[in-house]
């Protein structure tokens, strides 16, 4: 296998419109996907096995051993066999000749088992890009999030010294000025919450590269940039694509190698042995040449046939299986992301300029002593739910695109090297 050229994994899930570069304290979709590949653990531990399968094929690959005997008969008997006088020395070299491809269905077996390795690998190097993806995506959700409690918390302030002033004045009563400050402490706690969550965020995406104290605490991109949708048939189309159905079909033709091999075992294995025998009475030299052949052979190797075979039946039957199951999922997905991406669109262009106008029209009219605080305060707090909705069906909208891509490898993920 030749070695694979390091580059940057660059993933069309996140739909992100940022710059080639990020600020200091902020990490790039780009740099956490190569830092990942380069650093992950689990990645890394494919070298050792790979190494393994390598040894066993070299094993495989070896003809039967050749074996050096020496015997000796007629020593230390009675009579005139007493001592070594009329001892027989016999010196020969014994082997199995393979007659039935043996050699050819081990080296298949353990190739099969470096296929199905190498797929096991780009499976995982699909699934740690997904998983990534996810997790970037989840820290920009929370950033949002933790945006948005903070803004909550700057109308919670702006609101209870706006009261403070009126109180004073003997305008408002009391009771305003104390529920607005009991719900500026609310958001405080919030806002505690919302910074907590992007700091989890923000570990376990660096713990894909095994960091635990990050250099960075943000994420550089925008979570509301999405793409247009691809229709459900270009989905379908890829869905061979998908490596969970490769390492099926890897699972297949490693069975069918071992039932190669045990079919082998039934063949006929030729055993020889020659050599040079002496009388130690006569003085005297002679060839020996003899083969042996396994009886009932293909007898004794019908069980692992039987069982290699219906090995095989089953890996078919999970490889059709799964391929159901993935249309099915596939097509959930799809409705899914639809779903979502529809929410996000009718939140982020039709209801929320409306409710940011009717909440400026709402302040104004607080401002000019027409609407009382609570009007106000239910006014803005319509406006931050809705915005939260938004930061979930944008999340949702992104999850859900990564998915499609991680059923039909879509993501143009480069591995890098090892």
């Amino acid at each position: 296998m030749k070695p694979l050229l390091p580059a940057l994994v660059l993933i069309t899930s996140a739909c992100f419109t940022c710059a080639s570069f990020a600020q200091t304290g902020e990490i790039t979709l780009q740099q956490a996907l190569s830092r990942s590949l380069q650093h992950n653990p689990q990645l890394a531990g494919y070298k050792f096995r790979r190494a393994a399968l390598d040894g066993e094929h070299t094993t495989a690959q070896l003809r039967p051993e050749t074996r050096f005997q020496l015997e000796a008969e007629n020593i230390a008997g009675s009579g005139e066999f007493s001592g070594v006088d009329a001892a027989e020395l016999t010196l020969s070299f014994s082997s199995i000749i393979e007659l039935g491809g043996q050699r050819d269905a081990r080296t298949g077996v353990v190739t099969a088992r470096q296929q199905q390795l190498q797929t096991e690998r780009r499976v995982a190097v699909l699934d740690l890009v997904a998983a990534v993806n996810y997790r970037f995506i989840a820290l920009l959700a929370a950033q949002e999030q933790q945006r948005l409690e903070e803004e909550a918390q700057h109308l919670g302030q702006a609101l209870v010294d706006s009261l403070v002033k009126r109180v004073q004045a003997g305008s408002t009563p009391q009771a305003e000025l104390m529920r607005a400050r009991a719900a500026l402490a609310r958001t405080g706690i919030a806002v505690d919450k919302a910074r907590q969550q992007a700091q989890e965020e923000a570990l376990l995406l660096s713990a894909f590269w095994a960091d635990a104290s990050p250099d960075f605490t943000r994420a550089h991109g925008d979570l509301f940039a999405l793409t247009n949708p691809e229709p459900l048939a270009n989905w379908q189309t890829r869905l061979a694509q998908n490596p969970d159905l490769t390492l099926l079909g890897d699972a297949t033709r490693l069975r069918t190698a071992e039932l190669r091999k045990a079919d082998s075992e039934r063949k006929l294995a030729l055993g020889w042995n020659a050599g040079v025998r002496q009388f130690q009475q006569s003085d005297d030299t002679a060839v020996i040449l003899g083969v042996n052949i396994p009886l009932a052979a293909g007898k004794r190797a019908s069980g692992a046939v039987q069982t290699a075979r219906a090995e095989q039946d089953a890996a078919r039957f999970a490889e059709d299986t799964a391929k159901s199951r993935l249309e099915t999922r596939l097509n959930q997905t799809f409705i899914a992301h639809q779903q979502a991406l529809n929410e996000t669109l009718s939140l982020r262009d039709r209801i929320l300029p409306l409710l940011q106008d009717a909440s400026r029209a709402t302040a104004n009219a607080f401002e000019q002593g027409r609407y009382s605080s609570l009007e106000l305060a239910m006014a803005q707090r319509e406006l931050l739910e809705t915005r939260a909705e938004l930061i979930n069906a944008a999340l949702r909208a992104h999850e859900t695109r990564i998915e499609l891509e991680r059923l039909t490898a879509s993501a143009p993920a480069q591995e890098l090297a090892e």
